[in-house]
């Protein structure tokens, strides 16, 4: 039941970036809703560490999640790099230059020109990689993970067999069970989604949101 309705509400998120996607070149105002994503995302770090909003809040996240999987993986090496921060700041920059917005409406039209850039960058990255190419790359993402990066992990039991299922239903690759270490796996670009936690037949992997958690179950091994 509780994953059926986290992917009714990630069908709804992604509905509702389709929307603001759609009707943003006519009402602009809509694409303020990026300034409350990126503040869903900063409560999600804040609250429980990472990228914890990259995989439980951000609409253009769970649009992404839909489409068909590839089956490809992201070079990890997009997950290192902090280029795209910078990019993205000098796109935001020379666009404001370039169309001066002097209203909260032209400013808006800048949000959704950006909405609308990086949404078809991240369907490229699709096509060429992997659907949650964006999600590798997201500036914001890069920013998230710098708050409490290790706030939270997967706690790996010892019924672990390795089996590998998990790094498949992982967006990136990760391997829990490989990279843990005391039973706790904390990567920064984590993006608490429990994807490895619902594919794993075992029951093996849970998610840990809290340091208390966390060091507890440290003492405990």
């Amino acid at each position: 039941m509780k994953r059926t309705l986290k992917s009714i509400k990630r069908v709804i998120e992604a509905l509702l970036f389709l929307a603001v996607l759609a009707l943003g070149w006519k009402y602009p105002y809509l694409a303020y809703c990026l300034v409350l994503n990126v503040a869903v995302g900063l409560a999600g770090a804040l609250r429980h560490g990472g990228r914890h909003g990259c995989g439980n809040f951000c609409p253009r996240g769970a649009f992404y999640s839909l489409l068909p999987d590839t089956g490809r993986k992201v070079p990890p090496a997009l997950l290192k790099k902090n280029l795209s921060i910078v990019v993205m700041v000098a796109m935001f920059a020379g666009l404001a230059l370039w169309l001066r917005p002097m209203s909260l409406r032209a400013w808006g039209m800048l949000l959704y020109i950006m909405i609308a850039i990086t949404t078809t960058v991240g369907i490229i990255g699709w096509l060429v990689f992997n659907r949650y190419f964006w999600c590798s790359v997201c500036p914001m993402g890069k920013i998230y993970k710098t708050i409490w990066p290790l706030k939270s992990g997967i706690r790996v039991a010892e019924t672990c067999v390795k089996c590998g299922l998990c790094a498949k239903a992982c967006p990136f690759g990760f391997f829990p069970p490989g990279e843990a270490k005391d039973g706790l796996f904390r990567n920064p670009d984590c993006m608490h989604c429990r994807r490895c936690v619902e594919r794993c037949p075992r029951h093996a992997l849970s998610l840990f949101s809290t340091v208390e958690e966390m060091r507890n179950e440290t003492k405990n091994h």
